[in-house]
């Protein structure tokens, strides 16, 4: 979707307005936000339909045959807590640095990074809408020492993106197009830089594999597939999630072994299906954390020109 815009003039006046209520927000005392969320979270999840009934229906598909419904309704609600707790979260992201990254998150598996950069590979870190997927993001780069390159869809309000990616960079972060940065992204690569990207998100027929992530085949992009297997790159899972004090556990994964036969299509499905497979591991652990509000399982026509020269497609 195209960027919403404005004369530069507004522009800036929304982008100014935004940031004094980053400022205001951030003043909240963060004990504050866990009470906050709960009031704020349970609200939405009563009033706000559309999304309530998207979750519910992932939620009912994934977890049906294991869960009662009131377990499901549950974690239904529970997701739009944590989801009211991540955006109140935000604003104090712009304050975290060295001197205070012990106050929001503790880290582990960071020898599996570590022992990817002594390899001098390029490294890809496979993630998801999990825990406070931003979070983890600037804080490894101040923990690592390293600069990573996130792949993001832009915000439509152009002002809101700007203080996004302001937020986002700070720590040293690169914050890349997702939809115009392929070539970007294969020269990062081959320059051994470090990759993040967050695979959990429905594709479109073109950009994408058909795989199952909960038993259900959906659409996942291909494209960290294609850049692991091209460019020799390690791939590292990397997952937040929230813990009970109010801290985030960001975890490293080993390094996943790629499966490499020669057939570069099969390879990218198998591959592609091994990546959600990882994710579904970890939202398990917690699916309360996860972006359910998501229409991940929706898969849109293929024009019948471009399935028969795909060679048709298993049902779906």
């Amino acid at each position: 979707m195209k960027e919403r815009e404005f004369h530069p003039a507004i522009d800036n006046l929304i982008y100014t307005l935004i940031k004094i209520i980053v400022r205001f927000l951030a003043l909240m005392p963060r004990p504050w936000i866990k009470p906050v969320s709960r009031a704020l979270g349970r609200l939405w999840f009563k009033l706000d339909k559309r999304h309530r009934d998207i979750a519910m229906d992932n939620l009912t598909h994934a977890y049906g045959k294991e869960k009662s419904t009131e377990e499901i309704r549950q974690i239904g609600q529970d997701t739009f807590i944590h989801l009211a707790s991540v955006m109140l979260e935000l604003p104090h992201l712009f304050k975290l640095d060295s001197t205070n990254l012990k106050s929001f998150v503790r880290f582990s598996g960071l020898n599996h990074v570590y022992k990817a950069l002594r390899q001098d590979k390029s490294l890809v870190f496979l993630t998801a809408h999990y825990g406070n997927w931003e979070l983890m993001a600037i804080s490894a780069a101040q923990r690592v020492g390293i600069p990573i390159h996130v792949m993001v869809r832009p915000l439509d309000l152009a002002p809101a993106d700007r203080v996004l990616t302001e937020m986002r960079s700070h720590t040293g972060n690169v914050v890349l197009d997702k939809d115009k940065s392929a070539n970007a992204v294969a020269g990062l690569l081959k320059n051994k830089q470090a990759v993040g990207i967050l695979l959990d998100q429905n594709a479109s027929w073109y950009e994408g594999v058909y795989v199952p992530f909960y038993d259900r085949i959906c659409c996942t992009n291909k494209g960290l597939a294609i850049f692991a297997i091209r460019h020799g790159a390690t791939v590292i899972p990397a997952f937040s999630r929230k813990q009970p004090d109010g801290l985030y556990d960001v975890e490293f994964l080993p390094a996943l072994t790629l499966i490499r036969t020669g057939n570069i299509g099969k390879d990218v499905e198998a591959n592609t299906a091994m990546f959600n497979k990882v994710m579904e591991d970890a939202i398990r652990k917690d699916p309360t954390q996860w972006l359910w509000v998501h229409r991940r399982w929706r898969i849109k026509d293929i024009p019948e020109r471009a399935r028969k020269k795909m060679g048709g497609l298993p049902e779906l």
